[in-house]
C-alpha cells in the first residue's frame, strides 16, 4: 500500500505540471530583426505570475521580464538591449514551462 500511495502522489504532481492549455507563447515578429521585435503571448486571467526569460545560446539568462498583462499581451525587445546573434526566449507561467522560441538579431 505504501508503494501505491507514493505512486498516486507522484502522478498528482505530474498532472499539476501540465502546461496550461489556454496559455500561449507566439513567435516574435519580425524575425530576424535589426531594430525591434515584438513577442506576443496569451495568458489566462487566472495566471498569478508569468515571466518571459531571454537566454543566449550558451544558456546564460540575459533578461527577465515580468508579464503584468493577462489575456493578449506583448513585449517589445529593442536591438540596443542585445548583441547581434541568436537567442531563445521562454515563457514560464505559475512555475510551469509554457513554450520557447528562437529569435535572431542582425547587425
Amino acid at each position: 500500500l505504501k508503494g501505491k500511495s507514493k505512486l498516486k502522489s507522484a502522478s498528482a504532481n505530474i498532472d499539476e505540471n501540465v502546461k496550461p492549455s489556454n496559455t500561449i507563447l507566439y513567435q516574435n515578429r519580425p524575425n530576424p530583426f535589426s531594430e525591434e521585435t515584438t513577442i506576443e503571448y496569451y495568458l489566462s486571467s487566472d495566471i498569478m505570475e508569468a515571466k518571459l526569460y531571454i537566454y543566449d545560446l550558451q544558456g546564460k539568462q540575459i533578461k527577465s521580464i515580468e508579464l503584468m498583462q493577462r489575456e493578449y499581451g506583448s513585449e517589445t525587445i529593442y536591438s540596443n538591449e542585445l548583441y547581434p546573434g541568436m537567442y531563445k526566449y521562454t515563457l514560464i507561467a505559475d512555475g510551469i514551462f509554457v513554450g520557447s522560441e528562437t529569435m535572431i538579431l542582425t547587425d
